[in-house]
């Protein structure tokens, strides 16, 4: 299976634009599954009126479902979604017509953009099951959910895909989780992260793919765009059938124990005995 990850920034307050970038990358490039970032149907933003939900559908969603069907692809891409006057920031998996939402479950507060005076979190995971790869699907600081991925790789996933849009200072901090969410779980994981200036911040690229060893097969540098990954179907499918998965464990009562120091130079008294 060939999968394409676009780099791509996504425009704010322009959701043509961002369709019109799409439709080149992926009806220029083979691939079985497109993978963009992080809020690229509308750009980074947490103002309404600057992402154009009320566009997003017509200007690019629907035409993102028609090419897909055309093309007999997948396209996984972030998208701002608004239900009962909530806004959430959602991954789409669109495929064969149809359009499947994933909701972002950890929102983020680190300096950059604090995405809860906005942002609605989720609390549903997601399982694509495409070209008989079961994949899972995650969006940024899910990363920070490790429950997230552990239930991933208790049910059977083979790789798990995560898009973002993280600054210089965040990839540093998240290169590290997600070697460690691959590793602990057995679990490859795809991250497709945006590059180009955004919402005042540098976005950075550097999109991976991390092998279930916590490797790093693939990767994109600071200013690429678009990187095929050949992915074997074979090789990832006995590789979860012989994922020996971290049983859960189930703790007891937790023990306190305050230590009691002596004052000034005299003798510590030892909690135990006295």
């Amino acid at each position: 299976m060939k999968v394409a990850l676009i780099q791509s920034r996504g425009l704010l307050q322009d959701p043509t634009v961002n369709f019109f970038k799409a439709r080149m990358r992926i009806n220029n490039v083979d691939a079985d599954m497109f993978i963009f970032p992080e809020m690229f149907c509308s750009g980074y933003s947490g103002r309404k009126e600057n992402m154009k939900i009320e566009m997003l559908d017509s200007k690019i969603v629907t035409k993102l479902r028609d090419l897909s069907v055309s093309r007999g692809c997948a396209i996984i891409c972030g998208c701002p979604i608004e239900e009962n006057e909530k806004i959430y920031d959602c991954a789409l998996l669109i495929s064969g017509g149809e359009v499947t939402v994933y909701k972002k479950m950890i929102l983020g507060n680190d300096g950059a953009f604090d995405e809860n005076q906005y942002f609605t979190p989720g609390n549903q995971p997601m399982i694509i099951d495409h070209m008989g790869l079961q994949i899972g699907l995650s969006i940024g600081n899910d990363l920070l959910l490790p429950e997230l991925y552990k239930f991933y790789a208790e049910n059977n996933v083979d790789i798990i895909v995560c898009i973002s849009a993280f600054n210089a200072n965040q990839m540093n901090k998240f290169d590290k989780i997600v070697v460690s969410r691959a590793a602990e779980n057995l679990l490859p994981v795809i991250i497709c992260n945006m590059v180009g200036s955004d919402c005042g911040q540098n976005l950075i690229g550097k999109s991976k793919l991390i092998g279930p060893d916590g490797s790093v097969i693939e990767s994109c540098t600071e200013s690429s765009d678009v990187r095929i990954l050949n992915i074997d179907i074979d090789t990832l499918k006995k590789s979860s059938q012989n994922r020996k998965i971290i049983p859960s464990v189930k703790f007891g009562e937790c023990i306190r124990v305050r230590s009691v120091s002596g004052e000034g130079t005299g003798p510590t008294t030892c909690p135990f005995f006295g």
